[in-house]
């Protein structure tokens, strides 16, 4: 199920996605479309560590990091990311939300309009459910250059959730296996 973590890079993607997915629809939001979307896919992922419920929580969770055209259509890779990528960040407790929770990171390349991109989604656990707790997408030739901003910006000491933070963790896991 999953590949040799020293080709993430250069991978076949998990899935391929035009860019206009969850494009605005007059009366419907975002939020539902993605949810008719993944209710569709069954409402949960199988990652390594159990299932994972995708629900309008972690879709709204998600939408309040920032979204783009590019983060918008990735929603749809979500599922495939999470049951067919890599661990990048084992299982563990982290600052999340402000307070220590479980979380771990999962990472698959994926395109869109024909770029090549890294998908990382983090799923969130706690005694009651394992969800999505948010997802970034990144051009695969712009991770180091995100990881080093994040660097010179000190936020690697921030929260393993915060955007520089996922690109450093992708790009020290990526450097790690090579």
């Amino acid at each position: 199920m999953k590949k040799s973590t020293t080709d993430i890079l250069h991978s076949e993607p998990v899935c391929t996605l035009s860019g206009d997915e969850f494009l605005p629809h007059k009366g419907i939001t975002f939020a539902d479309q993605v949810l008719n979307f993944f209710n569709s896919q069954g409402g949960f992922a199988l990652s390594p560590w159990g299932e994972v419920l995708l629900d309008k929580k972690g879709i709204q969770s998600d939408k309040s990091h920032g979204i783009g055209r590019i983060k918008a259509s990735s929603f749809a890779a979500i599922k495939d990311v999470i049951e067919k990528g890599e661990i990048i960040l084992p299982l563990d407790y982290y600052a999340t939300g402000g307070k220590k929770q479980m979380t771990g990171m999962i990472a698959a390349p994926i395109k869109i309009c024909g770029d090549s991109f890294i998908c990382v989604v983090v799923v969130i656990f706690n005694l009651i459910e394992k969800r999505l707790y948010l997802h970034e997408t990144f051009l695969t030739e712009k991770i180091p250059e995100i990881a080093a901003s994040s660097l010179v910006r000190g936020s690697n000491t921030a929260s393993p959730q915060s955007r520089g933070s996922i690109a450093k963790i992708l790009s020290n896991f990526i450097s790690s296996k090579l």
